[in-house]
């Protein structure tokens, strides 16, 4: 920590951006020296603990981080310094929420989280109705916060503490379940509750996208994980509806996505499905659903983080997310054409994906949790490969809209900015032994 708070005072007194981009490639593999093999906690002490779970969230928010850097060298002379701070302000909040052993320190900076999200979206966003998502998002996530925070004081007074570990809740009471997982449900978020995501993704810049995408996701999951743990008894007798709403949702909203124009917004539902199955994977209760959840957010969190990236790259050339107005760019980037099929191949699952097997244990997950679901899930998985098919032909193929600023080429950052993405995504699979 020392030298982290070091590297922030050099950054922020030099004020170079590539100072700061570079600090946090530095210490993502100072981190990465440290990964544990074992997923029990270590490093306990009376606020901060850590286990494999908490430890692949973190270093998949530092990567995300450092890419933001790469993917924002466009606002370099936009306010660098705020910009600069609202970056470690995230890692630092992402450091209490993951590596916090108690209910207290992870809601309170859980909700800490909502403050620089909507500053980045009102600040650097694009359009006037960045006003009306931030607005969306802020009364999504408040709404459900005073109960969970009532019934976290509840839980206090009966076990005389907040950690992990200790707590438990032996009351099969259906509200008590409600409140304390809602809260994380529409962080993730779960259907009906999602109207908020799509909007922010669109009036977000692309590093409001990207974080959006690769880690803010991810704290719902991971506050899911602790709260099952607490009160798993009533999950046992209530998972059922919760699960049932999340598959048909991945119906739904895997069917919107094939009347979608706007590319974020169409990259933006595709997450809530991946998410949805993520949820299932936690709902469930057992050890696949578990590694299968946790493998499909480090592979939602890169992939999604990099179909956003190109989204944006195209923006700058076409100055419109349109799909209609994206076509034909096999014609003039072919080589950024190849960079959409990987990541639209890994958005399908495509080997050798992390995507790929998460979505393969959730699959054995859901035959063990009831037999012939399966039908209805390879079902999905076809309408997911579909729309990401959709995705790729569509902006590819096609006649050319004639525009002066297709002289504008990528720059080798850009390709840079890809790579690091693709990299990490379909090369994990190698260390799958981190997810079981």
């Amino acid at each position: 920590m020392l030298i982290f708070f070091g590297m922030i005072f050099i950054s922020f007194k030099v004020k170079g951006w590539w100072i700061s981009q570079n600090f946090f490639f530095f210490f993502f593999f100072f981190m990465y020296f440290k990964i544990p093999m074992s997923n029990y906690f270590f490093n306990i002490s009376y606020l901060f603990g850590m286990d494999m779970f908490s430890y692949l969230m973190f270093m998949l928010g530092v990567w995300i981080i450092s890419l933001v850097y790469l993917a924002s060298i466009s606002f370099k002379f936009n306010y660098f310094m705020y910009f600069n701070v609202l970056m470690f302000s995230f890692v630092m909040i992402f450091y209490f929420c993951f590596f916090g052993n108690n209910f207290l320190i992870f809601y309170i900076f859980y909700e800490i989280n909502l403050i620089p999200t909507i500053i980045l979206i009102y600040g650097w966003g694009y359009q006037y109705e960045r006003f009306k998502a931030g607005f969306y998002l802020f009364i999504y996530m408040i709404f459900f916060s005073l109960p969970f925070f009532s019934c976290l004081l509840y839980l206090n007074k009966i076990n005389f503490i907040f950690m992990y570990y200790f707590d438990y809740l032996n009351k099969l009471n259906f509200f008590f379940f409600f409140f304390l997982m809602m809260i994380f449900l529409v962080k993730m978020p779960l259907f009906m509750f999602h109207i908020w995501l799509p909007k922010a993704h669109v009036e977000a810049p692309i590093s409001g996208s990207m974080i959006l995408a690769g880690i803010m996701l991810k704290l719902g999951g991971f506050g899911i994980y602790h709260i099952l743990m607490l009160i798993f008894k009533v999950n046992l007798y209530l998972n059922f509806y919760l699960i049932s709403l999340s598959l048909f949702g991945m119906l739904v909203l895997s069917l919107v996505c094939f009347f979608q124009s706007d590319l974020k917004i169409l990259i933006a539902y595709s997450s809530v499905v991946h998410m949805s199955l993520v949820i299932i994977g936690f709902l469930t209760f057992n050890n696949w659903g578990y590694c299968g959840s946790l493998a499909l957010m480090i592979g939602h969190g890169l992939c999604s983080s990099g179909l956003f990236c190109l989204s944006n790259i195209c923006y700058m050339r076409f100055k419109s997310r349109s799909m209609f107005l994206n076509k034909g760019l096999i014609n003039l980037y072919p080589f950024l054409s190849f960079w959409w099929f990987l990541l639209c191949s890994s958005n399908m699952s495509f080997p050798p994906s992390l995507n790929l097997f998460g979505e393969l244990f959730l699959l054995i997950n859901l035959m063990i949790w009831f037999d012939f679901l399966y039908i209805y899930y390879l079902f999905l998985m076809i309408l997911m490969f579909l729309y990401s098919l959709y995705l790729y032909l569509f902006t590819q193929y096609g006649k050319l809209i004639f525009n002066m600023n297709y002289l504008v080429f990528i720059n080798l950052s850009e390709y840079l900015l890809l790579i690091l993405h693709w990299l990490p995504l379909n090369l994990i699979f190698l260390l799958m032994e981190l997810f079981l």
